[in-house]
């Protein structure tokens, strides 16, 4: 049976780049990236998200809680669909960083509970490699300190957590400062 993921990390913890690499790897992967997503369901709704940096720049300005829950349906629906036939990984980080701090929009427990993914990963990097891979391409998000890089990727880690403890999933932490190829494998060594 093929694996569910659920794919976790701060901004700049190298989620996205990650998941192309291993769809690279495994060409019937399915990625259902959370933030393209809530992007293309607000741009149908409002048309003032234009793209993933627009809602990173004006997040909670923008994303209401009816938005992330619309979302998680199709999101449930998507996993519904696929779980059987095809490797799926959740792209996802449910805590922002909000002008005021921050925000975790996690999933309630029935909707992690449907999810129902075999493994939840969490990614993560260095604060300083964080700052540095903002700073090299900012993509809508805000620079942070070293301190709110923690705060961001201990926040992401505890909703991860939760979620395995919900499910009953294992949760795995992967260094993203690691050689990409030893990353990949360690990833593609999981998803077997």
């Amino acid at each position: 049976m093929p694996k569910v993921i659920y794919l976790t990390g701060a901004p700049a913890a190298g989620k996205s780049s990650t998941t192309r690499l291993l769809a690279e790897k495994i060409p019937d992967l399915l990625i259902w990236e959370y933030g393209a997503r809530l992007t293309e369901y607000l741009n149908d709704r409002c048309s003032t998200v234009q793209s993933q940096e627009d809602l990173r720049s004006q997040s909670a300005g923008l994303v209401t809680p009816s938005d992330v829950a619309e979302v998680d349906k199709l999101l449930a629906t998507f996993v519904d669909n696929h779980r059987s036939a095809r490797p799926i990984i959740i792209d996802s980080h449910p805590v922002t960083k909000e002008a005021y701090g921050y925000r975790i929009t996690a999933f309630s427990f029935e909707q992690i509970a449907r999810l129902k993914p075999d493994e939840i990963w969490v990614v993560f990097a260095s604060p300083e490699e964080t700052r540095k891979r903002i700073a090299n391409d900012p993509g809508g998000r805000p620079m942070i300190s070293d301190q709110e890089a923690r705060m961001h990727t201990g926040l992401q880690a505890s909703v991860a957590t939760t979620y395995g403890i919900i499910t009953g999933s294992p949760v795995y932490l992967f260094d993203t400062g690691l050689p990409r190829e030893t990353l990949i494998e360690r990833m593609l060594g999981r998803l077997s």
